[in-house]
């Protein structure tokens, strides 16, 4: 266990060196996104929810998202560049415990980004209230560690940075914008709001958007389920895929 948190630790070494793109980017982009959605959407709701305090939920989940899934992705796509990767076979380390150990730094970066983002852009949204904070942490925590490990088995496959470019272009962005980030799946024409509700990001934003605002797109104890399961699912996909490149270094 002392290797494994060795390694958390110069992996969040490793982020806190790039402060400008893993903090202040996404801080950046959620000021924007919500200076124009202010000006466009000023007054409308969605139920009873101010629509602005609806969409900057999903900025944070999409915040989330993001830095989670990046940070373990593009950490070991440098090792493979750099040949710092094959310091993981020198420790003796299992191979879910690595995984965990670039997961765990994927949630503290996750963590970092939105207690920042929180507290640079909260005025914004003069409503923000917590319906159940308990149940906030948990969806934001298993949402960090859900994306963590899945930017893990993404970057233990990928071959370079045009690999990852692929996947965050073609499969993660797509899923992020048919997850209801935006607005409520239930306005999507057939058969969007269908493919939408089988989204499995569309269960964290919604976890998340619920426990933040009280306002849900479907039974958030279902988006639960999803989201625990995926993450088994995840962290069995991540011990096998760093099993296998591990042996393969």
């Amino acid at each position: 266990m002392t290797y494994m948190w060795a390694l958390y630790a110069r992996e969040v070494k490793r982020f806190q060196k790039l402060w400008m793109d893993t903090v202040f980017s996404p801080i950046v982009s959620t000021i924007l996104f919500l200076s124009v959605f202010g000006v466009v959407a000023h007054g409308q709701t969605v139920g009873e929810v101010p629509y602005l305090l609806f969409i900057y939920v999903g900025l944070l989940s999409m915040n989330v998202v993001n830095s989670s899934f990046s940070n373990p992705a593009f950490a070991l796509v440098i090792g493979k560049n750099t040949g710092t990767i094959v310091d993981l076979q020198l420790v003796p380390i299992q191979p879910w415990g690595v995984g965990i150990a670039y997961a765990l730094a994927a949630l503290t970066r996750a963590v970092v980004t939105i207690s920042i983002a929180v507290l640079a852009t909260g005025w914004f949204i003069p409503e923000l209230s917590l319906q159940h904070p308990l149940l906030l942490l948990v969806g934001f925590a298993l949402t960090a560690l859900e994306f963590g490990m899945l930017g893990v088995t993404f970057g233990m496959w990928a071959k370079g940075f045009e690999s990852l470019t692929f996947i965050t272009t073609f499969v993660m962005q797509p899923m992020i914008f048919l997850a209801g980030v935006f607005y409520p799946i239930a306005t999507l024409p057939a058969p969007w709001n269908i493919i939408s509700s089988f989204n499995p990001l569309h269960h964290n934003i919604n976890l998340i958007r619920y426990a933040g605002t009280g306002y849900s797109d479907g039974n958030p104890l279902v988006s639960l389920a999803v989201v625990v399961g995926l993450s088994g699912i995840l962290f069995v996909a991540m011990h096998f895929s760093t099993k296998k490149k591990m042996r393969a270094l």
